[in-house]
């Protein structure tokens, strides 16, 4: 029985609540998470109103609506990670275990947007035998952080073959009463979208002082790269960012390894300019390559691949010296 002592002193009334009760409800969680809850369904859900007589309310029916509350409040975590070919990456998943579960308890894999299977862990063993062969000798798992809830997987070896493909991770807790039980049946916890890339190395800008015309080239990248051109004005150092239909550029793709190669070209248009610039830019991985020409030298700078807020300091840092 609850009385309207215990309706205004929420502390005591968890001591109502015991954790067998919560474990028979196949829910375990401490004493705040539960405090939490249940303010939260009793304030905003569906408020109790504690009247001077005693109000009875049923200790399951309490439970019941804490893990309603935190199991509703689950979603899958959607993310997005980058990489480059060649260089392992991990695909981050995290899963909120009860205090008291260990690896035996456990049970996730994960897998394919065509429901190839990555990696499988059921109950403290390694399953490899479920493992898809594309996968094989390619996965990895981090079995001394599965205890704090650290399902995540490294991929090795990524290729183009892995870009924009969804991994799904699922996983279910087993009662650790040893009863075939499950604190949460299989469930959907982390959705991860990969994109690989391929850097683009050298880039090359050249500029004929008769037609007035600039080509920059680069090679051998993923994805289609994207390109800018500027021009700096040689009264007031300000530039001036060419308008793209202005530009001509493509960007062909090799049918066998479906890399990239980039030419673009514009013509100079009459003004005070000291320089032309040509920008071009890896959307993955974030990556601006620049090459500079000065007009009044006729020789062309380049730079290297680096972030494009610090290459964009760097560069106007060497035009103004």
């Amino acid at each position: 029985m609850i009385s309207q002592h215990a309706c205004n002193n929420w502390p005591e009334f968890l001591n109502f609540l015991s954790k067998e009760d919560i474990t028979v409800s196949l829910c375990v969680f401490d004493e705040l998470s539960i405090f939490l809850s249940i303010y939260f369904y009793s304030q905003i859900v569906f408020p109790l109103r504690c009247v001077a007589s005693e109000l009875i309310l049923s200790r399951m029916f309490i439970i019941s609506v804490a893990c309603f509350l935190l199991l509703v409040s689950d979603a899958t975590d959607v993310l997005y990670v980058n990489t480059t070919v060649g260089e392992s990456t991990v695909l981050p998943c995290i899963l909120m275990l009860p205090a008291t579960s260990g690896l035996k308890q456990l049970r996730f894999y994960w897998q394919d947007d065509r429901v190839y299977v990555l990696y499988s862990f059921n109950k403290g063993k390694e399953m490899p035998e479920h493992v898809n062969e594309l996968y094989r000798d390619r996965i990895t798992a981090f079995p001394e952080d599965m205890t704090g809830g650290n399902i995540s997987v490294k991929l090795q070896y990524p290729t183009l073959e892995d870009n924009h493909r969804v991994f799904h991770a699922f996983a279910a807790v087993f009662d650790s009463r040893g009863i075939t039980r499950f604190i949460f049946e299989h469930s959907e916890i982390c959705q991860i979208t990969l994109h690989v890339a391929v850097p683009y190395k050298n880039i090359s800008l050249t500029v004929n002082k008769e037609t007035m015309t600039a080509v920059c080239t680069t090679q051998r990248g993923f994805p289609k790269p994207l390109v800018e051109w500027r021009l700096q004005s040689h009264s007031n150092n300000t530039q001036h960012l060419l308008d793209p239909q202005d530009v001509k550029s493509t960007a062909a793709q090799d049918p066998q390894d479906h890399l990239y190669s980039l030419t673009s070209t514009i013509v100079i248009p009459a003004g005070p300019y000291q320089s032309v610039a040509c920008l071009v830019h890896n959307p993955t991985l974030n990556v601006t390559l620049i090459a500079t020409h000065i007009l009044n030298k006729g020789e062309a700078e380049r730079s290297c691949p680096s972030l494009a807020g610090a290459l964009m300091v760097a560069a106007a840092a060497v035009l103004i010296y």
